[in-house]
């Protein structure tokens, strides 16, 4: 942790880990901790270590997924979440859903790129201009 970053930045994980916002859930991935806990300009941190573990469990497959779609691009073109772990909303409540779309290729070739990776406990549909996703 850097000295120089101040202790507020940081989101307390219920699993006892600071993380910072822009640090990746997985690394030489895409997303970050912001990705799946900032929505609509507030903060949502996890409410248990399940949920974390959810997120965590979620970034891994969307970046598997991303690898589908994103190869041949450069880095910043992937697979990006627009709404992910929301407490209130219940279909977004566990960290296991998520509502994403490709910063530079269209829904009509991601879609159907996806679909053949999608597995049998897993959920993929176009809603409105965007994806959404459901690990089980």
């Amino acid at each position: 942790m850097s000295k120089h970053i101040s202790p507020s930045y940081f989101y307390n994980l219920p699993s006892g880990i600071k993380v910072h916002p822009c640090r990746l859930i997985h690394k030489d991935g895409t997303l970050m901790w912001k990705h799946a806990l900032l929505h609509q300009n507030e903060h949502k941190l996890p409410v248990s270590e399940a949920h974390e573990q959810h997120i965590i469990k979620t970034a891994q497959r969307l970046e598997e997924l991303n690898s589908w779609v994103s190869s041949d691009l450069e880095a910043w073109d992937c697979l990006m979440p627009t709404a992910w772990y929301v407490p209130e909303e219940l279909e977004l409540a566990e960290g296991i859903a998520v509502y994403f779309k490709h910063t530079t290729r269209h829904i009509d070739y991601i879609y159907p790129a996806l679909t053949s990776h999608i597995l049998d406990h897993e959920h993929l549909e176009i809603r409105d201009k965007y994806l959404y996703f459901r690990r089980c």
